[in-house]
């Protein structure tokens, strides 16, 4: 068991020792079975398989439960037997219990040995994974059932990898390298916690073959690969015997760019949490922030991963595996680590962000308080149940190392500090490519920065010259970012910036892109002016007066109020012109409001299919609307209250 805190462990193995074995026999195997040839049998019962923890390089699929990338990652995993016998326990009656992750977490799942068997006349052959030894058919039975649906699991899983699997049995992610020397591959592969693999394509299947280095071939340089089983071999490969051929650094390096490297460390203890209690925002997307201290007591090496909801079920029990390369994601996860030097001072450790279903990083860590971030951003889907919607919102959080904090805590979320922390996190990683001044106006002490970093956009402006600012910024492409605060797409944006104060302008990746194309444009180019509140005034009235000219304008007028409704194809602009000596309340009431969001909510009082908002006498005003899917048609019907003039 690799929890810091033993309090788990010992409550698992309570549990597992005063389980009765009858609860997990298979009453209803018969009535669940597609295949009624299938007969339940004790592992005990079946001759020459042993209860060994030994690699075993003849695994075959069964007819019944056909995962191939299942025997795949059994084969990675035996190349470390002390950590995969670490997984089992085992009562004397014949029930089992197995180590398994899901996101992050460890559980004990609990097994019998009885096992769906094919009769060949009376004796019983393996319906399961087929192996001379228990280990891999009672490890097939856990993932079975860690997936919910038992004996059937196997046959109704979408996507499946041999990643997922690696992930639900080892608890570690995996990474790619790629090695420019045979020397540089040696090396990583002399430290035994690390299990190097490749991948190939063949015979209309992914497979994965374990790499190891003999001592004896050394010189020779010559890399063994080890396949699931000898009609997997590489063919390319040269001396082959059993599941096992060779190649030369040179042949290698011709077939292979990347390695696949998986750390499983017996010595790591680990850290784990559900995240709870997010800040949630909603538009036609759901942004969901939480924010965690913990505190590190040795100087080290530490994992920290982010795991989204590796799997999902849908109707008709049908597991969908969720798969980097499908477009059905949840959105865009985002992690980023701090250090506090003192209070509201923090230092930029690290971070990730990725569209991926868990991201990772691996900071060496000084003794210290850390504050973590983390964001998720899920489309909003429109035909999700309720239901559908809460089972993608499952995040968890671990720290694995040598040594690792006993708790994460959650802290208050203070909007100040999140400022600081966004603001750390820019000096910390600004380039002076990337700074302008000001020195049109001579005014060199007021600089901006611009990049693009985790999935943000920023504009960063410091002013310590001698005068207040205000600069607009025209976006011509603005690929696909959204403003952070709004989380709507907004083209155009007025920055003040008073002496001796900073100011943040910024956007985030919006997650709508990975359901719309596969090339994604994080593009963006801009033109910024300088500008003073006479020009402001000017802008502002010709852009009023262009709606009014515009002859797709509808005018309504009631009361004192003329309301200008102009639409075009990206959604509506409405403008207002109170030309009364007194302010006014207007109530806009929605029957009918379709593939439309408001902009800038927080401007106004928001109740379901009604907006209301106060207008000053005298003045001008516009509301904007755009699409919510953009392209697509869009519909409304409104009606019009002026409760009340004071």
């Amino acid at each position: 068991m690799q929890y810091e805190d033993r309090q788990k462990y010992d409550e698992e193995m309570k549990n597992f020792y005063l389980e009765q074995k009858q609860k997990f026999e298979q009453k209803d195997f018969y009535d669940k079975s597609e295949n009624q040839m299938l007969v339940l049998y004790e592992l005990k019962q079946i001759e020459k398989i042993k209860n060994s923890y030994l690699a075993d390089y003849k695994l075959k699929p069964s007819q019944f439960y056909n995962s191939f990338p299942l025997i795949n990652a059994f084969n990675i995993v035996q190349s470390n037997m002390r950590n995969l016998k670490q997984l089992f326990e085992q009562r004397e009656d014949g029930l089992f219990g197995v180590w398994l992750w899901e996101q992050g977490l460890q559980y004990l799942i609990i097994v019998d040995d009885q096992i769906p068997c094919k009769l060949n006349g009376n004796y019983p052959q393996l319906a399961t994974i087929t192996s001379e030894y228990e280990w891999p058919i009672i490890l097939e039975k856990a993932i079975g059932y860690i997936l919910g649906f038992g004996y059937n699991s196997f046959n109704v899983i979408k996507n499946d990898t041999i990643d997922f699997y690696l992930q639900m049995i080892t608890g570690s992610l995996i990474y790619e390298q790629e090695f420019q020397s045979f020397e540089e591959l040696e090396k990583i592969q002399k430290d035994k916690s690390n299990i190097l693999f490749v991948k190939y394509y063949q015979d209309s299947k992914t497979i994965a073959s374990v790499i190891t280095i003999p001592d004896k071939q050394q010189q020779q340089k010559l890399i063994k690969l080890i396949a699931p089983n000898q009609q997997s071999i590489f063919k390319q490969g040269k001396q082959k015997v059993d599941s096992v051929c060779y190649l030369n650094w040179e042949e290698f390096k011709q077939n292979f760019q990347t390695v696949h490297v998986l750390i499983w460390k017996d010595e790591y203890r680990v850290t784990a949490m559900s995240l709870e209690k997010p800040i949630e925002r909603k538009t036609d997307i759901i942004e969901h922030t939480y924010f965690y201290k913990f505190k590190i007591e040795d100087n080290s090496n530490y994992w920290i991963t982010l795991w989204q909801k590796e799997y999902i079920i849908e109707e008709g029990n049908m597991i969908i595996i969720n798969n980097q390369n499908e477009k059905k994601h949840f959105g865009l996860i985002r992690m980023l680590l701090f250090q506090e030097l003192k209070a509201n001072q923090y230092r930029f450790i690290d971070g990730n962000c990725n569209f991926a279903r868990s991201i990772y990083i691996n900071p060496f860590l000084e003794k210290g308080e850390y504050y973590i971030l983390c964001q998720i951003y899920f489309n909003n889907q429109k035909n999700y149940s309720l239901e559908q919607l809460q089972k993608q919102f499952n995040l968890n959080l671990t720290i694995k190392g040598i040594k690792v904090p006993l708790n994460i805590y959650p802290n208050n979320q203070y909007e100040q500090q999140q400022i600081n922390l966004i603001k750390s996190l820019i000096k910390d990683t600004q380039s002076k490519d990337n700074i302008r001044s000001f020195n049109q106006i001579q005014q060199p002490q007021i600089l901006v920065s611009t990049n693009k970093i985790y999935g943000f956009l920023y504009f960063y402006y410091e002013n310590r010259g001698s005068i207040d600012i205000q600069e607009q910024i025209q976006f011509k492409e603005l690929g696909y970012l959204i403003k952070y605060d709004s989380l709507l797409q907004q083209k155009q944006a007025l920055v003040k910036v008073k002496q001796n104060y900073f100011q943040i302008l910024l956007y985030t990746l919006d997650p709508k892109i990975i359901l719309e194309q596969e090339n994604i444009n994080f593009q963006y180019e801009y033109t910024h002016t300088l500008i003073n509140d006479n020009q402001i005034q000017i802008v502002e009235s010709q852009r009023f007066q262009e709606i009014i000219n515009d002859q797709n304008t509808k005018k309504i007028k009631c009361e004192q109020i003329c309301i200008y409704i102009n639409q075009h194809n990206q959604g509506i602009i409405m403008q207002y012109e109170n030309n009364s000596e007194q302010h006014a309340q207007i109530e806009l009431k929605f029957s009918e409001f379709i593939n439309l969001c408001l902009v800038n909510k927080e401007d106004y009082n928001v109740n379901e299919l009604s907006i209301k908002f106060s207008i000053q006498k005298l003045t001008k005003m516009q509301m904007f609307f755009d699409t919510i899917v953009p392209n697509k048609p869009y519909n409304y019907k409104l009606s019009f209250d002026i409760s009340q003039i004071y």
